[in-house]
């Protein structure tokens, strides 16, 4: 029973909501207006005996009737591409150049653009299983209608807010540039399908549009913001091999001298060229360096209702890879998914750009276990300087691993992305308010 529901109530939104995209576009705000005059004069005109106003509704009538038939057919010919930058980020707006072409032999006028994402109905599975923040909360009957969870999955999957541009007098086989300009608002890849043209009948109730296609995708880096300086100087700290060593197992590819071979020295090692002069086995000689190398740890646990908190986590993590990443220390990134992940950068590495990359496609998980992310850690702390932890929730397995970095003698920096009420007074970490971000960052920043 509980199925057949959700199934009848999916395909009604559905049509609802593909309806309601089919209005945005074929109505103009004077058509809007028309339709609620139609129904209000419709209403009031009933009795047609003791009121006048179904005379009114004949005419408005009449006007809807002859709108709808002069933008039946659309006047087709335009087509366009898009020239996007590289990326762009969440809630900053972006500019990039629409080339719109036209391959008619006629003039084209009066014409609208707007770009066309893919569609942003949920599928039935997600509608299914899916559940919005605070669910639980809400009264029995809108538990049952799930109108506010449709609502809320349409927004998880709508990433841009777009508007409509206007589009220049477009001459015969030729083609003009137009300013194109979108709002992200989710990190992750904007996925364009192409452009629907618009075009007001000469009423200018309704518009005649049709789509064409144009395939794309733009990178959406996440949200940074101001955050303090931490206090994690660290002391440099001796790196066998050198600061390849960061990015692959074994020595460093950093070349100093030739010597002789010494017994336990890795064969890999051996320069072969000079065997091959001398008949004697050489070695390379690699450059063994000193520097300061930090950790930033992000827990992507993400409990139940937390979908806010992390994507604060997130952006919290870019934020300090953009502030920790510089040529004279490494920044090792830690997270968990379906397998550990591990990035190093800085000098010679992955920069800090490519790294926040890396964050903007990152998804949460439902495990909570935090033992295979602090193994992964402990096997570098000989090595690591400092480092910055970034939790969504704080149990016992985290404090422990909290409290053995410190006893490692590894500076430590620890986040809480939670309410003020998720951690205990006294708990060796900042809180952050996933509602007032910036202003939990400054009182952190505030804090010796």
């Amino acid at each position: 029973m509980e199925k057949a529901s959700t199934k009848f109530l999916y395909r009604a939104y559905s049509r609802l909501g593909r309806l309601g995209f089919w209005k945005k576009n074929k109505f103009s705000m004077a058509g809007n207006f028309l339709i609620y005059a139609l129904i209000l004069t419709a209403c009031l005109g009933l009795d047609t005996f003791r009121s006048m106003v179904y005379q009114l509704f004949s005419l408005l009538f009449s006007v809807f009737a002859v709108s709808a038939i002069l933008s039946f057919k659309a006047p087709k010919g335009l087509f366009a591409k898009r020239i996007l930058p590289e990326y762009t980020t969440a809630g900053t707006p972006v500019s990039y150049t629409i080339l719109v072409e036209n391959r008619t032999n006629r003039l084209k006028k009066g014409f609208e653009i707007r770009e066309r994402f893919s569609s942003p109905i949920p599928s039935l599975e997600a509608f299914a299983n899916t559940r919005e923040p605070h669910e639980h909360l809400r009264n029995p009957w809108d538990r049952k209608l799930k109108v506010q969870r449709w609502q809320w999955l349409i927004h998880q999957k709508k990433n841009a807010v777009v508007t409509r541009r206007p589009v220049p007098t477009v001459p015969p086989k030729s083609r003009v540039a137009v300013r194109g300009e979108l709002t992200p608002l989710n990190r992750g890849y904007i996925h364009l399908n192409g452009f629907t043209f618009l075009k007001k009948e000469p009423l200018g109730f309704m518009r005649a549009f049709y789509h064409t296609t144009s395939e794309a995708r733009l990178l959406v880096l996440p949200r940074r913001y101001n955050v303090p300086a931490l206090d994690l100087p660290g002391s440099r700290k001796h790196h066998t091999g050198g600061i390849a060593l960061t990015s692959k197992i074994g020595n460093s590819d950093e070349f100093i001298s030739l010597r002789e071979y010494r017994p336990g020295d890795p064969m890999r090692l051996i320069h072969w060229k000079s065997l091959a002069k001398t008949g004697k086995l050489i070695i390379r000689e690699n450059r063994d360096e000193h520097f300061v190398r930090h950790a930033l740890i992000l827990d992507t646990y993400a409990p139940e209702g937390a979908a806010q908190g992390f994507e604060t986590a997130v952006s919290l993590a870019a934020s300090y890879v953009s502030k920790l990443v510089t040529g004279e220390s490494l920044l090792d990134l830690f997270f968990a998914g379906n397998r550990i992940y591990h990035y190093a950068s800085g000098r010679g590495l992955l920069g800090n750009k490519k790294i926040i990359e890396i964050l903007a496609l990152i998804q949460p998980t439902t495990e909570s276990s935090f033992a295979p992310v602090s193994r992964a850690v402990l096997k570098y702390r000989q090595l690591l300087s400092g480092c910055v932890l970034i939790f969504n929730c704080l149990d016992s397995e985290r404090l422990d691993f909290l409290n053995t970095l410190k006893a490692n003698g590894i500076a430590t920096v620890a986040f809480l992305v939670a309410d003020t009420n998720a951690a205990s007074p006294g708990a060796p970490v900042h809180l952050v308010d996933p509602g007032n971000i910036q202003a939990s960052l400054n009182k952190a920043g505030q804090i010796p």
